[in-house]
């Protein structure tokens, strides 16, 4: 059951409230969120709650269906190929891009960034490592320097970090220390590489997280570990 939001929380924090609760599977894959109970729920009115879904279907983490209402993503391996098709070509670039831009200071936040993402693991906080790897991905993106490839790779990315906690949720362990072994590697040829150098880096290790995805989803959705998605009702009211 998804935690009340607490006493005081603005309303421009809603949205980060319901992303984590998506997160911890609170709100669970496929689930149909029911406008008035949830703002009920939450101590909210309902015209802030339809504003922070709002935000969440542009970030990819709701979705809504004429005449049936808004869902909690339930992301499939077709989906995660159909985002991998996206950043494979972008985020490599946005690397590239960033390698040619970035300072020592700005070296020092990618860094910071999986020493937290490391402390978050070692309390077992996954929502907070997992967030903070967004942080670090999303990091390169804005010191590429490039608005449109940031804005694209903000548009179809977050889904897949949501996926990451829902498929540990399910039943397929997250594995943290390849993870963070990851990371380093890509800090580490920030830190030591030329641009070009940073882009590989990138494709190999951005193709090696999109054939761990899909195996991963294709597993859960097969073992029938995610809720079926509604049918729409054709039938005319």
């Amino acid at each position: 059951m998804i935690r009340p939001l607490q006493r005081g929380t603005l309303r421009r924090r809603l949205a980060t409230h319901l992303h984590d609760a998506i997160l911890r599977a609170e709100l669970s894959p496929g689930e149909r969120i029911v406008e008035g109970k949830l703002a009920r729920q939450l101590g909210v009115a309902q015209s802030s709650l339809r504003e922070a879904l709002q935000e969440l279907e542009h970030q990819g983490l709701v979705t809504r269906r004429d005449n049936l209402g808004t869902f909690v993503i339930k992301p499939s391996a077709s989906d995660v190929e159909d985002i991998y098709v996206v950043r494979r070509q972008l985020e490599p670039l946005a690397a590239r891009l960033a390698r040619e831009r970035m300072t020592q200071d700005q070296l020092a936040q990618m860094v910071d960034l999986v020493e937290k993402m490391e402390t978050a693991g070692a309390r077992q906080d996954f929502v907070e490592l997992l967030k903070t790897d967004l942080q670090f991905h999303r990091l390169i993106w804005h010191l590429s320097g490039n608005k449109s490839i940031d804005r694209a790779l903000n548009a179809v990315c977050p889904p897949l970090f949501a996926s990451y906690l829902m498929k540990a949720k399910a039943g397929r362990p997250y594995n943290q220390a390849r993870d963070l072994e990851e990371h380093r590697a890509l800090t580490d040829v920030f830190a030591h590489g030329g641009p070009e150098e940073v882009e590989k880096t990138f494709q190999v290790i951005i193709e090696t997280f999109r054939v761990q995805d899909v195996e991963n989803l294709q597993v859960m959705d097969e073992g029938g570990l995610f809720p079926k998605s509604p049918q729409k009702n054709t039938r005319k009211r």
